[in-house]
């Protein structure tokens, strides 16, 4: 249980995805792992009078299930270095027994990860094939080893089973819920990364799930004070405004998804602003859920703005040419009758100078209509 607990705070501890992180992470359990395989050494368990069993292949093959071959590798080192201090004809085979349980562990690790991930079948295996390869270290030993495992091979099965087996059940929890922790904290920061502002809420209650960081600054608010609350309870007040967000709200439950332009937002000051919305309605594990995404529609509104501006001056553009050429045209031919009045006329008399009046109205006219395009 100790090895459990150390286990799961490790994964506080230590981040196994990144890679310094996941170093410590194999040496700090394989040295406890290896610490608790030596206790069990120690702590052995009397069956009769001059008999005795120890688990000390169960840590090391335990987490070189879980972590892979190097921190089986690592566990094996302090249980097959006490042995070795003990001495006696039985410590090569006990050396070969750990040293062995964490090659096993380790192989099925690999094999594990290459068809989907650890489970119970993989953990019963490698109880099955420790407990075979530690009878085979006791082959190993002699005659007096083989009589001796068999009146022991049955604890010895049990132990590795319910040591291997079960106790791999909890760890694989830890792990799962590690993992949950990894992917909740890699969401959150997705969602909070953002540019625009996201809303969770459920699409039935309307209460407000999750919300990103994008979405509190814009409407003024922590989000201890939206998670939780009905959402209908941040629209405005205005009945024209909040009819806006229900036929809004409305038509997502009706088609699955709705946009709208130019809805008015009230933050928490009580200002009221513009943004654009999309709500969409996804439904997950009986659960139906409304994500909300909307932004400012300001830059939206000066874009817009400033391309019917620009559509309006060129339409002023083509209108002034035009009407220029169809002034240009007709004062062409006044201008040229004039001239030729002009040349007829006897120098000083009043029809000569009436006539220069109507050259010099007819010259500024042609001014003006040059400036206008």
């Amino acid at each position: 249980m100790f090895g459990v607990l150390f286990y799961s705070y490790t994964y506080q501890w230590f981040t196994p995805g990144q890679a310094g992180q996941r170093r410590w992470h194999v040496l700090a359990n394989g040295c406890l792992f290896g610490v608790l395989a030596v206790v069990l050494m120690i702590a052995r368990i009397q069956l009769t009078g001059d008999v005795y069993i120890d688990a000390r292949a169960v840590p090391v093959a335990l987490i070189g299930l879980l972590e892979g071959w190097p921190a089986g590798l690592l566990a094996a080192i302090l249980p097959a270095a006490y042995r070795v201090w003990l001495g006696g004809p039985g410590a090569p085979a006990g050396v070969l027994g750990v040293v062995g349980a964490a090659l096993i562990a380790g192989g099925v690790h690999a094999w594990a990860r290459r068809h989907g991930g650890l489970g119970p079948r993989h953990a019963f295996a490698v109880a099955g094939l420790v407990f075979a390869w530690t009878f085979t270290t006791f082959v190993l030993v002699g005659p007096y080893a083989r009589e001796l495992f068999g009146r022991v091979w049955f604890p010895v099965l049990v132990a590795h089973v319910v040591g291997v087996g079960f106790t791999a059940r909890l760890l694989y929890d830890v792990q799962d819920q590690a993992r949950l922790g990894a992917e909740r904290a890699r969401f959150r920061a997705i969602l909070d990364e953002a540019s625009d502002a996201i809303r969770i809420a459920d699409a039935d209650t309307f209460e407000i799930i999750d919300i990103n960081r994008r979405d509190c600054r814009l409407s003024g608010y922590h989000r201890e004070e939206l998670i939780g609350h009905d959402s209908r309870t941040f629209w405005p007040q205005d009945p024209e405004e909040r009819s806006r967000h229900e036929a809004s709200a409305a038509e997502a439950r009706a088609r699955g998804i709705a946009r709208a332009f130019s809805v008015p937002y009230r933050t928490r000051t009580g200002d009221t602003i513009s943004v654009d919305s999309t709500r969409r309605v996804v439904e997950h594990q009986g659960r139906r859920y409304e994500i909300i995404m909307f932004r400012e529609a300001a830059d939206r509104e000066a874009a817009e703005a400033a391309k019917r501006d620009a559509a309006e001056l060129r339409a002023v553009t083509l209108l002034a040419g035009a009407a220029a050429h169809e002034i240009n045209n007709p004062l062409a031919v006044v201008v040229g009758a004039l001239g030729l009045l002009e040349k007829r006329l006897a120098n000083g008399s009043e029809e000569s100078t009436r006539v220069a009046q109507a050259m010099g109205g007819a010259s500024r006219i042609r001014d003006i209509v040059a400036r206008m395009t």
